[in-house]
């Protein structure tokens, strides 16, 4: 895997180049040196119809990743499960738990995982699932960080989120997890919704890989419901890390991303969408 170029296509946004759709869902593909990676799997079968749009094969991926358990990200499992018979599935402890969004005034959402992606992760044979907690590498150079530590005060979960209909229990989206690429020229940090917040994921990525630089970070931030505190906090740490490039996509929301590039520069912010495609450099090992 020395020195292997890494190329990441978002397949599925709010935003969508000519001839793509678009939905509320995300989903990514990684080529590592021709070692195809699936990232989340979007809502609905516009994801499948951009795959194919795009010239990709499901069959292709050795792995999927489940950034968490939200039905925006787990849609089309029994899909791909379907026609690839042999990667293995990696999510975090937690993924099938229900969930729901209650924002006061409006009617409470189930938001979980999808029912029938559920069942069809729990069918499969156990040696092709990594139910894990902890950070674990796919591949040299590429990782997972598993269940993220939160240490700063001021992010949160980003919305009304509990385990229960009544609101008495808080859902912290424990199974939240991003996927890292350790490149010639630092960090890339790929992140589905960044429930564990954008800041605690990267300095937690730092801390595993001795890594401290940052070259980029790509997805959703869930800076959608963000203060101006948050917000302040969250730029100015941003800055601090000096990426080369930063592409908020889904969640990070419209403000915070016109924020991010009013205040970074386009040179460095780019507004993701579906059929976006990055050369994000080789990997050093």
């Amino acid at each position: 895997m020395a020195h292997e170029a890494v190329k990441i296509t978002v397949l599925v946004d709010y935003d969508a180049k000519e001839g793509l759709e678009t939905e509320h869902g995300f989903a990514v593909w990684v080529d590592v040196g021709g070692r195809k990676i699936l990232f989340d799997t979007g809502q609905t079968e516009i994801t499948l119809e951009n795959v194919k749009r795009l010239g990709l094969d499901l069959k292709d991926p050795e792995a999927l990743v489940l950034s968490h358990g939200h039905f925006d990200h787990t849609g089309n499992v029994p899909e791909f499960l379907a026609q690839n018979t042999t990667a293995r599935i990696y999510h975090v402890e937690g993924v099938h738990v229900d969930r729901f969004s209650c924002k006061p005034g409006t009617p409470v959402r189930t938001i979980n995982i999808q029912e029938a992606s559920s069942q069809a992760l729990q069918a499969l044979p156990a040696e092709r699932v990594v139910e894990h907690a902890k950070n674990l590498y796919l591949m040299p150079g590429v990782g997972l960080t598993g269940k993220v530590p939160r240490h700063t005060t001021f992010e949160d979960v980003g919305g009304p989120f509990f385990l229960d209909t009544e609101s008495v229990t808080d859902d912290l989206i424990e199974d939240d997890q991003s996927m890292w690429f350790e490149t010639e020229e630092g960090l890339v940090i790929l992140v589905g919704c960044c429930h564990a917040g954008v800041v605690n994921t990267i300095d937690y990525i730092r801390k595993l890989t001795g890594i401290e630089k940052v070259k980029g970070v790509i997805g959703g931030m869930h800076l959608v419901n963000a203060d101006q505190n948050r917000m302040d906090e969250t730029l100015k740490a941003m800055k601090a890390w000096e990426p080369t490039f930063m592409v908020p996509c889904h969640c990070t929301g419209e403000k915070a991303g016109q924020r991010m590039l009013a205040e970074m520069g386009e040179q460095i912010v780019q507004i993701g969408h579906a059929g976006m495609m990055i050369d994000i450099g080789r990997l050093r090992v």
